[in-house]
């Protein structure tokens, strides 16, 4: 009976020794990341917003107006319909309510709109060529937002409890990430999707019933709460695909996900582009017909391996993944006339949860804790609000 107590206690030690106890509440996420902006539009929808310049409060404009922002030399000229209010190296707007809402949309380059909870910081990239916008928002609403980007719309609420806990502990396990950035995480897959504020109702429910559970492995350290979108019937040992062997993340059978979406798939490739790929990467053969009629064939047939192999080549599949910009590294190969073609399995790196496997056990009835330890070996929730109590000690 005493181990939830040392898990806790342990806990305690960790996060109060790494992170302020506010950063367990509120996060600040970098948002458009992959888009290099020049020109914004700032629009509250729920609440109103105050706006700082500088640190000095603003006067004299609609709070609930649009606001539009450029780059002009080093400054952030800032400007409405009606008048332009001023030069500025940064700005923040901060919502008068708990519950603010605004809008955003990025106009050079242009994207679509995007919602979110919270407030907004923005200022200059070192180099002053574009925009860093940070919004500020409360942790479980982020998390809504993740699993919302991650796991999409129309899914069991019991898949959504347990893609809430994953994200909550990736995010805990990275919190400070870009801090040197000024921000804690990216709204990018480095760190987690987050394109949205979560508009499902199942997603908030969810996030909501699991509110503060994260994973812990055996030596009570939060777990690298891995995911991907289908594993093709086999899930990777950490260690394959990494280097970097846990006591959680080992190879399972997954029979769930493979009749799903994303369980099959082919890519066919002319066979010159192979030899060339072959002869001038890896130092191969190809001229021997002989020698080379084995680059032709290989299987994956009784299970997933780690280096496609003939005679003296040795090559990761991962890299063969990437250089090819395939779906997943559990593929089998094949000559057909003048081409090759890929026969694959899966989408992603194959490591930890299979989402589409997880959200078939989901519809079948299984919970979200016998879920997780399908896919998670020897793993522990922990619930992270007992804290405060120890806090108030």
């Amino acid at each position: 009976m005493r181990k939830p107590f040392i898990i806790i206690c342990s806990l305690y030690i960790f996060f109060t020794s790494f992170v302020r106890p506010e950063n367990l509440t509120n996060v600040s996420i970098r948002i458009l990341t992959t888009k290099v902006i020049t020109t914004f539009a700032f629009s509250p929808t729920s609440g109103d917003y105050l706006v700082y310049g500088d640190g000095n409060l603003l006067k004299d404009y609609d709070p609930t107006g649009i606001f539009q922002m450029n780059i002009e030399k080093d400054s952030i000229l800032l400007k409405t319909f009606e008048r332009t209010i001023g030069k500025f190296a940064s700005l923040k707007f901060y919502s008068k309510e708990k519950a603010g809402e605004f809008k955003i949309k990025s106009v050079t380059p242009q994207s679509r709109v995007r919602t979110y909870d919270g407030d907004m910081e923005v200022g200059l990239t070192p180099d002053k060529a574009q925009f860093l916008i940070i919004n500020k928002v409360s942790l479980e609403n982020y998390i809504a937002g993740v699993v919302q980007s991650e796991a999409g719309k129309n899914i069991s609420l019991e898949y959504y409890k347990l893609q809430a806990i994953l994200c909550r502990t990736f995010l805990l396990s990275h919190l400070n990430r870009h801090e040197p950035e000024g921000f804690q995480l990216c709204d990018d897959v480095h760190c987690q999707a987050y394109l949205n504020k979560a508009t499902e109702e199942n997603i908030v429910k969810g996030v909501l019933e699991t509110r503060g559970l994260v994973i812990v492995d055996n030596d009570l350290n939060l777990i690298t709460s891995a995911f991907h979108s289908n594993c093709g019937g086999v899930t990777c040992n950490s260690q394959d695909v990494w280097s970097i062997s846990t006591s959680y993340l080992k190879s399972v059978k997954d029979t769930f996900c493979i009749h799903s979406y994303n369980a099959v798939w082919q890519r066919t490739i002319p066979l010159e582009d192979w030899k060339a790929y072959l002869q001038l990467k890896h130092k191969y053969p190809v001229d021997d017909s002989s020698k080379f009629a084995g680059a032709t064939s290989f299987s994956q047939s009784n299970g997933r391996t780690i280096y496609f192999m003939d005679r003296n080549l040795k090559i990761p599949l991962k890299i063969i993944r990437a250089d090819f910009k395939l779906r997943s590294t559990y593929f089998s190969i094949e000559q057909i006339g003048d081409s090759i073609r890929f026969n694959g399995r899966g989408y992603g790196h194959g490591v930890g949860l299979c989402q589409e496997g997880a959200m078939r056990q989901a519809v079948l009835g299984y919970t979200y804790k016998h879920i997780l330890n399908f896919y998670y070996k020897d793993v522990h929730l922990v619930d992270l609000s007992a804290l405060s109590y120890f806090r108030q000690e």
